[in-house]
């Protein structure tokens, strides 16, 4: 369903821009997706969050991962792997939404 190498590419274009505060993942799991969607990303995030870190700054990544412990994916496995790498795992889109908005605000505040 998700060919990931435009992703990647996309997430570390989007790492070089000094005003991205965060960066929200929608990962699809089940028949007709990646083998390995949320594995696929790992490099990428791993490499946009050290260009954050060589200008001293913090990318903050967050992903909802839409899937089932069914799926040949695994939910489970699918969100650890995001976790390892410092990603926020939110039960839905909705909700990594709106902590993706709240981030914003308080990086506006500063």
């Amino acid at each position: 369903m998700f060919e990931p190498s435009y992703r990647q590419l996309r997430l570390l274009n989007e790492a070089k821009d000094s005003e991205v505060a965060v960066i929200l993942l929608d990962i699809v799991l089940g028949y007709g997706s990646h083998e390995d969607p949320a594995g696929a990303m790992l490099e990428s995030i791993k490499q946009a969050k050290a260009e954050f870190e060589k200008r001293g700054g913090y990318l903050s990544v967050i992903a909802s991962v839409c899937g089932t412990e069914e799926d040949p994916q695994v939910l489970s496995a699918q969100e650890a792997k995001l976790k390892q790498v410092g990603v926020i795992c939110m039960p839905s889109n909705y909700q990594a939404v709106k902590l993706a908005a709240k981030i914003k605000e308080i990086v506006l505040k500063k």
